[in-house]
């Protein structure tokens, strides 16, 4: 086989792998004997860095091979991770702190704001400036990093499909977040126009902007399409409009669009 031939093998080999290939796991340690998991990816020049909080109860069991146990590796922004770094951010996806597996409520507690803020300290450390995201659920991780904690703050915001308004079952809402006027950074609300997860309406959106009167821009972004995987995709899972699923592609490139043009360095 020719140099050249053996060149061109090796470009192909390389461009075939999978979008997560360079991934790597950061092990933090928020508090003794306590480790906290990050999969970390990013591009050879990062423009800045996300943090996707992925929704449900926020467990990746990931392991230190980068392995997600879990059925989160579904979630709309864990399985559209790649997407970011292709659009030059450096990716941090954190899974929750070993002592807080198991427990309810964590998210209302004091560590949990701090180990948030942990990451996003890792994150400024590759490239500025950096966004949190979280999507369902995870709503709660972005309002806390604001709210209850203040050492370690992101400079953008993004929620979609969030749990806002509505109780779930005692998971959170607006009232169980914080002083929300503590915000003070941009926003974006996406939401799917057919999202039909019964604490996820696409209107809680309108009613939540309100709060965020510290924030110096809050924008709402509505998508449509795509459609559920199946008939009996439940209507709050990540297969469903709720989890933007069969447009993947224009939630992510939606959310790059506003981080361009409201998280400057």
């Amino acid at each position: 086989m020719t140099l050249l031939a053996v060149l061109l093998t090796l470009l192909v080999a390389a461009t075939a792998l999978p979008a997560w290939a360079a991934e790597s796991v950061l092990t933090l340690m928020p508090r003794p004997d306590v480790t906290l998991r990050v999969l970390v990816d990013r591009p050879a020049s990062p423009v800045g860095s996300v943090v996707l909080m992925a929704g449900g109860d926020g467990v990746l069991d990931l392991d230190a091979k980068g392995n997600i146990g879990s059925a989160l590796r579904g979630n709309h922004l864990v399985r559209t991770r790649a997407d970011y770094v292709k659009a030059g951010y450096a990716v941090f996806v954190p899974d929750i702190a070993s002592d807080q597996r198991g427990t309810r409520g964590y998210r209302f507690g004091t560590d949990y704001p701090n180990d948030v803020a942990a990451v996003i300290a890792e994150a400024r450390k590759v490239a500025t400036p950096v966004a949190i995201i979280g999507t369902s659920r995870s709503a709660l991780a972005v309002a806390a990093v604001f709210t209850r904690q203040s050492a370690v703050r992101p400079d953008a915001a993004v929620i979609s499909s969030g749990v806002l308004m509505g109780n779930d079952g005692g998971a959170g809402s607006a009232s169980t977040m914080g002083d929300l006027s503590r915000v003070y950074v941009p926003v974006l609300l996406l939401r799917h126009r057919l999202d039909a997860c019964r604490v996820t309406p696409p209107a809680d959106a309108d009613r939540f902007k309100a709060l965020l009167a510290g924030a110096p821009k809050v924008d709402i972004v509505t998508l449509d399409g795509g459609g559920p995987r199946s008939s009996t995709a439940d209507a709050c899972g990540a297969s469903h409009y709720h989890g933007f699923y069969g447009i993947d592609d224009q939630a992510a490139a939606a959310t790059v669009q506003w981080l361009r043009a409201n998280m400057r360095r």
